[in-house]
């Protein structure tokens, strides 16, 4: 089959051939993967800043952002069946298992002894087929078929939204979204559907795709922090120094969630933090409960929102496209299928 392929040795990343998946055993299906979405996860793995290919193996298939449907089941699977579609999870559970791990929250790993499908020592899903675990798939309504790419990235957002409503102590009114990318606005929607008032900062024009997207449905646009306020704030940039710098438009009690932020050398605004009573919280992947409000939630909105995200591109591209996506694209998607 056909398969992104990273090589450790030669540190080369192509679309190559790749060994099909054995037949699923008990408990596991297989399933024809339709698409598989690029994020800055895959840009870090394929600059080799971190990820590791599977134990014995130098060579690891990228992609955790999937969506397939069911084409066969070994025994003992009794909830997915063929046709069905699902998407996969992207962590698995360390072992023997950890406190966490045992409770279903893998996500929140004790040990780091997990392993991540395209990122940690588990090959990933920009390939044909794979076979999974039906307990690591996540069923999707077929009237989201054309959306269920994003139910992965917007589960990550599940999770640090419930953590910031969970650690703010007060009632918080308004959220500042950083970063005008895929995770950013779908961040900036979650809060907006829930009742919040919601601006985002990115460097974009007001007029830029982006930012026309986020104003239609009443988002605030804003290219600096002169003037803000916020009760909580979602770093979905990338960047550890505009989210301390952010710190000074948190309101008493504020709270900042970090999602991407790459390693700086940042001056933490101590004395700030401690009269403000701020918190800040680091929040990653996301438990079968968060993937599962993303398909709820996502099901919720208007195609109309979603439609704009995806640039759609065969596979053949992606490793062309993974560091150089077109201009205008917020979310690089390539078709599998094809």
């Amino acid at each position: 089959m056909r398969a992104l392929r990273l090589d450790f040795d030669a540190q080369r990343l192509q679309v190559a051939s790749h060994p099909d998946p054995s037949p699923p055993q008990s408990g596991e299906v297989r399933i024809r993967i339709l698409e598989c979405g690029v994020c800055g996860t895959d840009r870090g793995v394929a600059s080799f800043e971190f990820g590791s290919p599977p134990a014995g193996e130098r060579s690891l298939v990228l992609g955790h952002e999937a969506v397939g449907i069911v084409e066969s089941a070994g025994s003992h699977v009794f909830t997915l069946s063929p046709g069905d579609l699902v998407v996969p999870m992207v962590r698995r559970d360390c072992t023997p298992g950890c406190a966490m791990c045992r409770r279903g929250r893998r996500d929140n790993c004790l040990t780091g002894d997990y392993v991540e499908r395209g990122i940690f020592g588990l090959h990933g899903y920009m390939c044909e087929y794979a076979v999974d675990r039906a307990d690591d798939l996540v069923p999707v309504p077929a009237n989201l078929a054309g959306f269920a790419v994003l139910v992965e990235p917007a589960s990550v957002i599940e999770k640090a939204w419930e953590m910031a409503l969970r650690l703010h102590q007060g009632e918080p009114e308004r959220v500042l979204i950083l970063g005008a990318g895929p995770i950013g606005i779908l961040a900036a929607w979650c809060a907006l559907r829930d009742g919040f008032a919601v601006t985002v900062l990115s460097q974009e024009s007001p007029e830029s795709p982006r930012a026309r997207l986020l104003a239609s449905q009443g988002v605030q646009y804003t290219r600096t922090l002169d003037g803000a306020g916020a009760d909580i704030v979602l770093e979905c940039c990338g960047s550890a120094e505009l989210a301390i710098a952010s710190m000074r438009a948190l309101r008493r009690l504020g709270v900042l969630v970090l999602l991407g932020a790459r390693p700086a050398e940042v001056r933490l605004p101590s004395l700030d933090m401690i009269v403000g009573n701020h918190v800040i919280a680091g929040s990653v992947n996301a438990s079968r409960e968060h993937f599962e409000k993303a398909v709820a939630r996502l099901g919720k909105y208007d195609a109309a929102w979603l439609r704009p995200l995806l640039h759609r591109l065969p596979l053949a591209r992606a490793a062309e496209t993974l560091f150089q996506p077109p201009p205008d694209a917020v979310k690089i998607v390539h078709r599998v299928s094809d």
